[in-house]
């Protein structure tokens, strides 16, 4: 792929697109099940609302990864947009706030851009830390085993045993009868207390 210059490109608003082979993304390839296939792009210039040279770059892909719960192949569909802005040096990269990057990157641009390696690298950084099926059954673990009813709670075992103690305890003191009118109540008597919880 020829390289692009970024600031003509923004500063007409013009697009390319194309594909470039799995094959030629060895670094992509390194987490991939077999380097087969490409993955297609287009990239849009533009100037942004700031005034900023801009790129949108939309990627789409189907990866061949393995899964992390049962070990097969899966085919990641990749399907990626991201925004960036370019400044023309370090120095002016280096006075962006933090807070102006949580939406859009900003990349040091010119006239030659490498785009195959931005694309390479957005397509590594979208990859899943850990890919898997939708359904799959785990690794070792049998169709059968998949099928049985779900465990029990894990702390069932202690509201049971609470239960049980609960019962075992003696029944609080009940409050006794009201005394009768002209009924005394004995000498050295007090009213029992209702039990606390």
């Amino acid at each position: 792929m020829d390289t692009i210059d970024v600031f003509e490109m923004a500063r007409v608003g013009s697009s390319v697109d194309g594909s470039i082979a799995i094959a030629d993304m060895p670094r992509l390839a390194q987490s991939l099940v077999r380097v087969q296939g490409a993955l297609r792009y287009r990239c849009e210039g533009r100037m942004d609302e700031q005034g900023r040279p801009a790129l949108e770059l939309r990627m789409t892909a189907d990866l061949p990864v393995l899964c992390d719960r049962c070990g097969g192949e899966l085919d990641l569909a990749l399907r990626a947009k991201k925004s960036f802005f370019f400044v023309h040096t370090e120095d002016e990269l280096a006075t962006i706030p933090i807070d102006a990057l949580l939406e859009e990157e900003a990349l040091i641009g010119s006239s030659q851009f490498d785009l195959a390696s931005l694309i390479e690298d957005e397509a590594i950084l979208h990859l899943p830390i850990s890919p898997r099926h939708e359904t799959c059954v785990a690794a070792g673990t049998s169709a059968v085993t998949r099928a049985e009813p779900d465990r029990p709670h894990p702390f069932a075992s202690l509201v049971a045993l609470r239960e049980r103690l609960r019962s075992s305890r003696p029944s609080p003191r009940r409050m006794p009868p009201p005394a009768s009118a002209g009924t005394k109540r004995p000498a050295g008597s007090r009213k029992p207390r209702r039990p606390r919880h």
